[in-house]
């Protein structure tokens, strides 16, 4: 299940080359078998531990370099195998994802099978309990303070910092919370920064992106509504010289990420971009014939990019991992039609 269909129904009821190389530094061959110990290749920085860190529910302290770590955010074990710790389990996103891990974070994970959670109806509390993890990360979460109280027993559990809302940790702040919880500092520093220089690459490399207006959005014909997004996904998208759309932010407030359109004013969605993940092919094939639409700006020029499930993951989630997989899913194609 993806990660925004998830929050909406509790709200409303391979990697380029240049990071993979910096982040798979060290990277050893020993596989995580069935909840076996972590794979942590190469060290901690020299004086990381002890080490405590401290989040919107508590503090955690990390005596010794974890060796079972248990990732409960939506993409905090991507940052964790970016910086060379294989999970011994992490949470489920998509039925489809081959071992767990998203087609970005695949080449990271190795030989490594970490158990997969489904955590639909809540963290399964025995079954963490009985990997025996020494770290939890739940940076990329829904955690709440009933959750922490429960999780902290069983180990230091590395939650969002105070002030943040669930789910809606910047990307780097993410690698840099569990950078500093793994011991790993300097190299969470090394993969924000390859992050940083590759979408300024990507900048450089589509100039005509530059000033152009877009929207992400999720339909929902059941509620008659558009959904555009606030967040991560979209901050991404500035960052190589894109501009959120004016519609976007004066669209009533429907939660911390998003804002809502109704499908009576889909004609106000006059972006020069337009990205669309659907939930269903029966969405995208209601929205796609709806004349209004067909008769979009973005659509007409041909810069509308339907988002697949994989694709939505990625960009919703953005990890140091997935940001460089997904720009080569999206940017050529709008560069394509932006002039």
């Amino acid at each position: 299940m993806n990660r925004d269909s998830r929050i909406l129904r509790r709200s409303l009821g391979a990697v380029a080359g240049g990071l993979l190389a910096l982040v798979l530094v060290g990277c050893g061959s020993g596989a995580t078998k069935g909840g076996g110990d972590a794979t942590a290749a190469g060290q901690a920085d020299p004086g990381a531990f002890p080490v405590t860190v401290e989040t919107q529910f508590g503090s955690a302290t990390i005596p010794k370099a974890p060796q079972r770590v248990v990732a409960l955010g939506w993409s905090d074990q991507d940052a964790a195998l970016a910086l060379g710790v294989k999970p011994v389990a992490i949470v489920k996103t998509e039925d489809s994802f081959k071992n767990g891990v998203g087609p970005w974070a695949e080449q990271a994970l190795g030989d490594a099978r970490p158990q997969v959670l489904d955590t639909t109806d809540g963290y399964p509390i025995e079954k963490i309990a009985a990997l025996r993890p020494d770290l939890i990360l739940a940076v990329q979460s829904g955690m709440t303070s009933a959750d922490y109280d429960k999780l902290s027993k069983i180990a230091p559990t590395v939650g969002y910092l105070k002030g943040r809302t669930t789910y809606g940790t910047p990307w780097q702040e993410q690698t840099e919370l569990i950078g500093k919880a793994l011991g790993r500092g300097k190299e969470a520093t090394q993969a924000i920064a390859a992050v940083d220089q590759s979408l300024a690459q990507d900048a450089a490399k589509y100039p005509q992106l530059k000033g152009k207006s877009f929207v992400y959005a999720y339909p929902q014909p059941s509620n008659g509504r558009m959904v555009l997004y606030t967040d991560a996904r979209t901050k991404v998208l500035e960052q190589v010289g894109l501009t959120l759309d004016p519609v976007v932010s004066s669209a009533p407030k429907l939660n911390s990420f998003s804002n809502a359109l109704s499908m009576e004013h889909l004609g106000s969605l006059t972006s020069q971009a337009l990205l669309v993940w659907y939930g269903t092919p029966e969405n995208q094939q209601q929205l796609e014939s709806n004349p209004v639409f067909k008769g979009l700006p973005a659509v007409t020029s041909g810069a509308y990019l339907p988002v697949n499930r994989t694709l939505a993951q990625a960009s919703s989630a953005p990890s140091v991992l997935s940001i460089p997989w997904s720009a080569d899913q999206i940017l050529p194609a709008l560069a394509k039609s932006l002039h």
